[in-house]
């Protein structure tokens, strides 16, 4: 029963880390490895809590953190300077097809008509729930 406990206490531990590490770089794109790091686990006992917290692999979470991070900016963005191949190259998405694509499927909405609504508020807010869950404004 030890052994149980100690790996509960590790893996809440690590959690806390990538919690910590996930709260800290809110605003910026993240791979994987700097998530292991983070959190100081494995590869493989990274995607074992991400799959049991998030009931998604850490890659698939990422992704969905990117495409939230892009609907941000182009929320925030001012449509007369800005471009939604701009806001999404620089959140790694280089094949801007399957960008709206996934973008229309997850919002409702295709990329330019979030980009062509008035720009929001950009002072950041608190995130006052847990980084694993999206805020509605995201």
């Amino acid at each position: 029963m030890t052994h149980v406990g100690g790996a509960h206490w590790r893996h809440a531990a690590a959690l806390r880390r990538l919690d910590d590490f996930l709260e800290a770089n809110c605003d910026h794109t993240l791979y994987a490895t700097e998530l292991c790091a983070a959190a100081a686990v494995s590869d493989r006992t990274l995607r074992t809590l991400c799959h049991e917290h998030l009931g998604m692999g850490p890659t698939r979470y990422l992704w969905l953190r990117r495409l939230h991070m892009a609907r941000r900016a182009l929320r925030r963005a001012d449509p007369a300077t800005a471009s939604v191949t701009a806001i999404a190259t620089n959140f790694g998405f280089w094949e801007l097809g399957r960008f709206a694509v996934a973008y229309r499927s997850l919002f409702g909405e295709p990329p330019s008509a979030t980009l062509r609504r008035p720009p929001e508020d950009p002072r950041p807010q608190k995130i006052t729930s847990s980084p694993w869950q999206f805020p509605e404004s995201a």
